[in-house]
């Protein structure tokens, strides 16, 4: 559903919508028509995306962003430039998008109308009919790809590589199964599925989950303010993804891979993997 920004603004007053407390440098997301919370809102950014920041604030861009929460660091600094295109936020959370309106209201109403504001689950058909083909300089997903399930995961970078400009980028940072959390023979298992894949390509990609949260899954040093904290907080499915396999699949659904790689996730006072995010970007070369 496509929401009206001037409009959204409006209804976040009437309503008094507010931002919830930041705590750790991340902000707690909404509940969802589900009952489910989709992670945290980071307020960090990442030095490898900074290129996305660059095209974000060129007065002819074209740039979406999947998930973009009450307004992540990338879109709010990118609406303090003095020079910058039109920025599309896609948010399943309607109320996210609702305050994320507000702060460019207080921050320059005269940018409202370079917002465009997408309700709904990417990739689904009603959130993608609202998008442009080959319409975007550049799609930035940050922590939403490993909430979808595996059919999911296929639609969505179908759906990237189709949306994107020839030439045009993805931005993306999704976790992996190496992530310190899960018990040894769980991240075994998942080592094993992935050479399988390499070897064999017997399945679209591995790494899709039934729960989060099973504690057959976690080790049991993992306590639950852990996982509240990497924003897995109710009995959810999802995905990880794993840096060759995810390479290989990238290449085959015709991306040109630029970065494809793991990151450690900052989340002091825990000491985690070390690998916990995999970083992307890749190019619709088209």
């Amino acid at each position: 559903m496509k929401l009206c920004a001037q409009k959204a603004v409006e209804e976040a007053r009437e309503r008094n919508l507010q931002l919830p407390e930041e705590k750790n440098g991340r902000t707690v997301t909404l509940t969802g028509d589900d009952g489910k919370q989709y992670g945290r809102m980071n307020s960090e950014l990442a030095e490898e995306f900074h290129e996305y920041m660059e095209i974000a604030s060129r007065a002819d861009a074209n740039v979406l962003e999947i998930g973009a929460a009450y307004g992540t660091p990338y879109l709010m600094e990118t609406f303090k430039k003095e020079s910058m295109g039109h920025y599309t936020a896609c948010e399943l959370v309607g109320d996210q998008l609702r305050i994320l309106a507000t702060k460019i209201e207080e921050l320059d109403p005269s940018k409202l109308s370079n917002l465009t504001l997408i309700e709904g689950p990417f990739p689904h058909k009603e959130v993608v009919d609202h998008l442009q083909e080959d319409g975007y300089d550049a799609i930035l997903a940050l922590h939403v790809f490993h909430f979808l399930t595996e059919e999911e995961v296929v639609e969505a970078f179908k759906q990237v590589h189709r949306l994107l400009k020839p030439g045009g980028k993805l931005f993306a940072k999704m976790l992996t199964p190496y992530n310190g959390i899960m018990r040894p023979e769980v991240v075994q298992k998942a080592m094993e599925e992935v050479q399988n894949y390499l070897v064999h390509r017997t399945r679209p990609l591995p790494g899709f989950i039934e729960n989060f949260r099973d504690r057959s899954r976690i080790r049991e040093s993992v306590t639950d303010d852990l996982l509240e904290e990497l924003g897995i907080t109710t009995d959810m499915h999802g995905f990880q993804f794993d840096r060759d396999a995810t390479k290989i699949f990238l290449e085959s659904e015709r991306f040109l891979v630029e970065i494809c790689d793991y990151s450690p996730l900052n989340l002091p006072p825990f000491k985690l993997d070390g690998r916990e995010i995999l970083t992307i970007i890749a190019q619709n070369p088209n």
